[in-house]
């Protein structure tokens, strides 16, 4: 049964941004090995663009394993937690490494622990997703003294850094100057644009390997022009908004014991996975018969923001009542 609903996840496909990507960090791993300087490289898109199917990709090609020597962990793959504090981060590594007591010391005492056991382990490189986490958006600034902590720890441990973020990640090596200086070019993951007749044929190729992954299933054309541009429209152009789709309509099938799956039941997917405000994203469910399958600028300006953080609304400022100035009559009564 885990088969069945594991389908769409089963499936990768290697599309050109995914592949290069892929061999730009596979060969920064192999360089790291005898590199004097740790190599540093940033992964940046909008979520969903494939960014942390990268990073575990990559992980499974570097497996960690046990040897007679002792746990071997090449690659190290941490997640930046919210407002994140050295402690924590620190306390986050130790636990990828496997330390049964992560959260326990000074942070001087954790740092010292982390260098030891990276080296122990053998890690080459440690990836790190989330990394727009060090960008305080509420406050617009970034956090130094854990950025520059994690710079220090970096250096001491002489391995590569693979960081994975949102375009706030940028801000962060933008701020700050010791930290950029180690980094290579970034890579960028975009989202596909229909309007760019290149990125649209892949988008379909995409669509057709989707199909080819789904086999067992009968389902309609999906790289046709028609299902091509619904999808589209559906996902706004995002990989994983299509496996959202794909994975939601999957596992209704399974729920019902059939194999055939209809343009209804892609309607029916769409409106149960992919989160959408209404009021600010006013978007027709692309699934639907009446559906308009046609270009339309205002349609894609609006898909185009599917996936993305939406402005927030401004706080109205907080009103102080000016306390009216005494007459002279009430001071000298007073």
């Amino acid at each position: 049964m885990n088969t069945l609903y594991n389908a769409v996840d089963s499936i990768l496909i290697p599309h050109s941004s995914f592949m290069k990507a892929t061999n730009t960090i596979l060969q920064c791993l192999k360089a790291a090995k005898s590199s004097s300087d740790p190599i540093c490289l940033a992964l940046v898109g909008d979520s969903r663009t494939g960014k942390t199917r990268i990073l575990k990709h990559i992980e499974k090609k570097y497996r960690s394993r046990r040897t007679k020597e002792g746990m071997r962990i090449p690659i190290l793959r941490v997640s930046v937690p919210v407002r994140p504090t050295i402690k924590g981060l620190a306390e986050e590594i130790l636990l990828a490494l496997g330390d049964p007591n992560p959260g326990k010391g000074t942070v001087s005492s954790m740092t010292s622990k982390i260098v030891t056991l990276v080296r122990e382990v053998k890690t080459i490189a440690m990836m790190v997703d989330e990394f727009q986490h060090f960008y305080d958006k509420e406050k617009h600034k970034v956090m130094h003294d854990v950025a520059d902590w994690f710079k220090v720890l970096v250096d001491r441990c002489q391995i590569a850094l693979i960081t994975s973020g949102l375009q706030s990640s940028q801000s962060v090596l933008n701020l700050n100057e010791q930290l950029a200086g180690r980094f290579m070019a970034p890579i960028f993951l975009p989202r596909f644009d229909w309007n760019n007749v290149e990125q649209r044929e892949e988008f379909i190729a995409i669509l057709e390997a989707f199909q080819t992954g789904l086999a067992k299933y009968d389902l309609p054309q999906l790289d046709s022009d028609d299902m091509a541009f619904r999808f589209y429209c559906a996902s706004g152009g995002l990989i994983g908004y299509i496996a959202k789709i794909l994975r939601k309509a999957v596992w209704n099938a399974v729920e019902d014991g059939r194999q055939q799956i209809e343009l209804k039941d892609f309607a029916r997917a769409w409106e149960e996975a992919i989160y959408r405000d209404e009021a600010k994203l006013d978007l027709p469910n692309p699934f639907k018969k009446g559906f308009t399958v046609q270009l339309n600028e205002d349609l894609l300006a609006r898909v185009r923001k599917i996936g993305t953080p939406l402005p927030e609304e401004p706080k109205p400022k907080a009103t102080r009542t000016k306390r009216k100035a005494p007459s002279i009559a009430e001071v000298l009564h007073t």
